[in-house]
C-alpha cells in the first residue's frame, strides 16, 4: 500500500464519518422549539441580596525581631551539585570534558 492510497482511505473514511455526523445532527436529533424550556438546561435565581464591601484599613501590630535570623545551612543532596545558570557553550565544554553527568550522549 502507498502512501497515496493511505491517505486516500483515510480522507475518504473522514468524509464518511463527517457525513454521518451532519445527517445525524440535522434529520435525527430531535427538534426543540425556541418557545419551549428544555428540561436539560438549569436556571439559578438569586436569593441573596448583594452586600457592599469597602476597602478598610486595619492596624497591624508591630512585629518585633527577638533575634537574628538563623543561618541556613547548605547540606549537598548528591554528586549533582548545581551553582547556577551557564550558557549552552560553556554545557557544552563541561560535557566534553565529562565534568557533568548526561544520560545521553550530546552530538558535537
Amino acid at each position: 500500500m502507498s502512501w497515496i492510497n493511505f491517505l486516500t482511505v483515510i480522507f475518504i473514511l473522514y468524509l464518511v464519518y463527517y457525513c454521518l455526523n451532519l445527517f445525524f445532527d440535522l434529520f435525527l436529533s430531535p427538534r426543540v422549539s425556541n418557545g419551549e424550556i428544555s428540561e436539560d438546561e438549569l436556571y439559578f435565581t438569586e436569593t441573596s441580596t448583594p452586600e457592599l464591601i469597602t476597602a478598610e484599613r486595619k492596624a497591624e501590630p508591630a512585629i518585633e525581631e527577638t533575634g537574628k535570623e538563623n543561618p541556613v545551612v547548605y547540606f549537598p543532596g548528591g554528586p549533582i551539585n548545581a551553582s547556577g545558570g551557564i550558557s549552552l557553550k560553556h554545557l557544552f565544554s563541561l560535557a566534553k570534558d565529562n565534568l557533568i553527568e548526561h544520560t545521553r550522549a550530546i552530538p558535537y
